[in-house]
């Protein structure tokens, strides 16, 4: 290999490998949603307050979980959002055909429960979670494992009119 060649792929690399964009954090995309947006820890201590769960979120899109669409937002914590009655139903996979790993939505939901962890005598976690239904315990449902579930009514991609390169 001719040294210019290898000195020039050496110069390309060290170039390119010092490039960060803003809007990346730990590998996931987070430059549509502004890190002052509500995470899911805020919306317990609201509930916690005022007995009121936020029913909107801007959070991003893991993956289908069985009859559930998984979003997560900025701090890694999950909202399940339940979009279809069984796996027969076609129309509800329809729905959410277009959603795609990683990117930010603005998500809709009717709330209907909420997944929570007990704790033995020993202090040790479950590993399988007690599915429970609304009204929820605020002490239950404000424990960090506690993860919300939804009824999917609606979600919108969100996008920026920045030029990412």
């Amino acid at each position: 290999m001719n040294w210019r060649i290898f000195a020039s792929l050496l110069i390309f690399l060290f170039a390119f490998s010092g490039i960060s964009i803003d809007a990346e954090d730990n590998g996931r995309y987070t430059g549509t949603i502004s890190r002052s947006e509500k995470r899911i820890l805020d919306g317990k201590t609201e509930f916690q307050k005022t007995g009121t769960f936020p029913l909107e979120w801007k959070l991003f899109f893991k993956g289908k979980q069985g009859d559930f669409v998984v979003f997560y937002d900025l701090n890694g914590d999950e909202i399940h959002y339940r979009y279809r009655r069984n796996k027969f139903d076609l129309d509800a996979d329809f729905f959410v055909k277009d959603l795609f790993p990683g990117n930010p939505y603005r998500v809709k939901g009717d709330w209907i429960g909420y997944y929570f962890y007990s704790v033995d005598e020993r202090g040790k976690r479950s590993s399988l979670p007690t599915p429970k239904k609304i009204p929820a315990d605020p002490k239950e449902f404000s424990d960090r494992q506690s993860v919300p579930i939804f009824k999917l009514i609606e979600y919108i991609e969100v996008r920026t009119d920045d030029l990412l390169y």
